[in-house]
């Protein structure tokens, strides 16, 4: 898909790295698994293919595809982040540059009305940090995770700085439909964040 993930998709399976001879769903992932990039936003897309058919890097018979191209790239994009009612993008070794990637493309989706239903956002096991808060902060501040009520960063590379600007987010009210935060296996102390939401109140457990 081109917008987000269910939680039946945890990774890109590639046919040519299986043999056949797997038994099970277990040995198909961990031998097939391939790498997996972040969403790319509508704004996005358009810039790679736009830069790309400029280089020659990607050629189309009709050069007046570009367009057509975008926007139905721009119409699945919304219409995915519009119905996702989980992302789950755990363990895929996510970098901070990634993280943004993600960031800008949630931010698109927000802002064209989509991530109504996200209950659930899984970056679990990444290393994701410092540089992704920042990009997330922003994401936050704009409402664009009003409605999730899990959220599981646990895993990662955030540090003391990190936790300091999550919990400041929190406190400003960001992520007020969240119940439970998950942040242990982080640099950080998760001690900024839990006491944000004890201030905030509304029941938000943050697991460290």
């Amino acid at each position: 898909m081109a917008a987000g993930s269910s939680s039946a998709l945890a990774a890109c399976i590639f046919l040519s790295a299986l043999t056949g001879d797997e038994k099970d769903w277990y040995e198909v992932t961990s031998k097939g698994k391939g790498a997996r990039l972040p969403p790319m936003s509508p704004a996005a897309f358009a810039a790679m293919l736009e830069e790309g058919v400029a280089s020659g890097e990607i050629k189309f018979t009709n050069s007046g595809d570009v367009g057509l191209v975008c926007k139905i790239y721009e119409r699945a994009f919304v219409t995915e982040m519009g119905d996702a009612t989980a992302l789950d993008y755990y363990r895929l070794q996510w970098d901070d540059a990634a993280g943004a990637e993600l960031c800008e493309a949630l931010r698109y989706a927000h802002a064209h009305g989509g991530l109504t239903k996200l209950t659930t956002l899984n970056l679990y096991g990444n290393k994701l940090g410092d540089g992704f808060v920042t990009s997330f902060v922003a994401l936050l501040d704009e409402g664009g995770l009003a409605g999730v009520e899990r959220l599981h960063l646990s895993d990662n590379a955030i540090s003391e700085q990190g936790m300091q600007e999550l919990a400041a987010a929190i406190a400003r009210g960001g992520l007020p439909s969240c119940t439970g935060i998950l942040l242990g296996g982080n640099p950080g102390s998760a001690a900024p964040v839990e006491e944000a939401a004890e201030q905030r109140g509304g029941g938000m457990l943050v697991v460290t």
